[in-house]
């Protein structure tokens, strides 16, 4: 039979394993949890750099759009001051004459 002394040393042994083994454990998690974390963060900084990338290029596309129209409306605007100053130049002429 064993004696006290060694089912105490026995148990006290399988708690220290248990415990080397929690800690192990432990740092591990904490080790996967942190490279989780980080891998998001990074992840989450492609998006953002993407969606920007996005919105600025739409900015461009809605600049040069708007630029167009506003020389479309310009050239518009042009033709008609053309006619109304023939227009004028004519009821000038013939107020003159």
């Amino acid at each position: 039979m064993k004696t006290n002394k060694e089912t105490e040393n026995e148990a006290d042994e399988i708690i220290r394993k248990a415990d080397a083994t929690c800690t192990e454990i432990l740092e591990k998690a904490a080790r996967e949890a942190k490279e989780i974390k980080e891998q998001a963060v990074a992840n989450a900084k492609k998006q953002a750099e993407a969606d920007l990338l996005q919105a600025k290029e739409e900015g461009e596309v809605l600049k040069k759009q708007a630029s167009e129209k506003t020389e479309q409306e310009t050239e518009a605007l042009k033709a008609l001051a053309q006619g109304k100053e023939e227009e004028a130049v004519s009821a000038v002429i013939k107020a003159l004459l």
